[in-house]
C-alpha cells in the first residue's frame, strides 16, 4: 500500500529530533504521526493497547477514587485519553520531552484523543520522564509508561536508564502505597521482566490484541510491602 508523507513540523530535544508528519494512504486513510530521529513513536490511528494498559493497571487498584496518575509521554495523546477515562481519575501528570508536542496535540491529534490536553485534570510537565519521576516521590496511584517502542527497542537511547534496576526502583519510589506501574512493550522482554522482579515482589504480564493492531505486551507491578 502506497503512503504519502509530508513533514509538518519538527523540534529538537535533549533525547533527539521530534518530527510531526502527515500521512495519506491510497485507501483514503490519513492522519498524523510523530517520529524521533527517524523512529516511529505514535500516530493518530491505533489506541487499543494504550486503553488496555490503563484498564489493566486500574483493575489492580484496591480503591479507585481521587486517583493521581503519571503518563509518560504525551505522544498522540492516546494514553492520556485512556487515563482520563478511568473511573476516579482526578489528576493526570504528563511527562513530555517536547514542548511542541502539546501544540501538535491541539492542532493535529485533538480529534483522535478528544482534546485530552485541555482537560482541567491534566498537568503537563515539559521535562525528561526520569526527572519527573524523581520529582514526585510517593504520589502516583498509577504510572502508565509508553515512551519508547518498548524496553528492548529504544526510540530514544537517552531513555535507557528507565529500564535499569535504578530506573525501576525510582518508579517504585514514585508510587503511592498500593500504586500500580504499567509499562508497554511490543513483545515479551525477559531481561526487563528480570529487572522488574529484582525490585517488585509481584510482576504480571498481559497480552493485548485488536483486529487492526499487532499484539502488545503490558508489564504490571504494584507497590506492596515485601
Amino acid at each position: 500500500m502506497d503512503i504519502e508523507y509530508e513533514v509538518v513540523d519538527r523540534e529538537t530535544t535533549e533525547l533527539g529530533e521530534l518530527v510531526l508528519r502527515r500521512y495519506r494512504a491510497e485507501t483514503g486513510e490519513e492522519g498524523f504521526e510523530i517520529l524521533i530521529d527517524g523512529a516511529f513513536l505514535m500516530a493518530s490511528h491505533g489506541s487499543h493497547s494504550e486503553r488496555a494498559m490503563a484498564s489493566l493497571a486500574h483493575d489492580r487498584l484496591a480503591e479507585s477514587h481521587d486517583l493521581t496518575a503519571l503518563v509518560g509521554g504525551l505522544g498522540a495523546g492516546h494514553t492520556l485519553r485512556a487515563a482520563l477515562d478511568l473511573p476516579g481519575a482526578a489528576r493526570i501528570v504528563v511527562a513530555e520531552i517536547g514542548s511542541k508536542v502539546v501544540e501538535w496535540n491541539r492542532r493535529c491529534f485533538a480529534e483522535a484523543n478528544g482534546g485530552a490536553v485541555d482537560d482541567e485534570r491534566v498537568e503537563i510537565v515539559i521535562d525528561d520522564l526520569a526527572r519527573v519521576i524523581d520529582d514526585h516521590p510517593g504520589i502516583f496511584d498509577l504510572m502508565l509508561l509508553d515512551v519508547d517502542n518498548g524496553p528492548g527497542w529504544l526510540a530514544a537511547p537517552g531513555n535507557a536508564g528507565l529500564y535499569t534496576t535504578d530506573g525501576v526502583a525510582a518508579c517504585r519510589r514514585a508510587l503511592a502505597p498500593g500504586g500500580v506501574l504499567a509499562v508497554w512493550s511490543p513483545q515479551p522482554n525477559p531481561a526487563f521482566e528480570s529487572t522488574l522482579r529484582s525490585v517488585f515482589s509481584v510482576v504480571e504480564i498481559e497480552t493485548t490484541s485488536a483486529p487492526d493492531e499487532p499484539p502488545s505486551t503490558i508489564y504490571l507491578t504494584q507497590h506492596r510491602q515485601r
